[in-house]
């Protein structure tokens, strides 16, 4: 309850009427089994159809999802989070385009705006891949992404 110094009324002031920030639900946070299911099934996929028919089935799944950049970074990694775990854990090796192309897709299924990106480097040549919420990387330290010039995005 706050009162009014000028008019002596007092005006209460409710949850509902201060400003909120999205965040993601903890029940939209995929467990780590879900995340290392969705690398697997990622894998095999990439393997079967290869990486354009891949590609282009992630996109026509996201695409019509409204997405936004309102959220805070905070949950965005928690997800990211999960991930990294699920692919810390897959036996063999998780790779950073398996990665990422997971978390892109959870995070955009879950109406996030993320980007999808991709770099090279001549020498040594390597290739990478990340993901970039309002401008930050989430899934690697921006200064090892700074080594790697960025082709053009693929993903919506």
């Amino acid at each position: 309850m706050l009162k009014d110094a000028a008019s002596s009324s007092t005006t209460t002031l409710e949850v509902a009427d201060l400003p909120r920030r999205a965040s993601v639900p903890s029940s939209q946070v995929p467990s780590v089994l879900a995340c290392g299911s969705m690398i697997l099934a990622l894998k095999l996929a990439l393997r079967i159809y290869g990486f354009r028919t891949v590609l282009g089935w992630i996109a026509r799944r996201v695409e019509v999802m409204p997405a936004t950049t309102g959220l805070d970074v905070a949950p965005v990694r928690v997800v990211e989070r999960a991930v990294a775990t699920a692919g810390a854990l897959y036996p063999g090796r998780a790779l950073c385009l398996e990665q990422s192309l997971v978390l892109y897709y959870v995070l955009r299924r879950q109406g996030v705006r993320v980007i999808y990106c991709q770099g090279v480097r001549a020498q040594p040549f390597e290739a990478h891949a990340w993901i970039e919420y309002r401008g930050e990387v989430i899934n690697d330290v921006p200064e090892h992404t700074r080594h790697f010039g960025r082709l053009p995005d693929l993903l919506p």
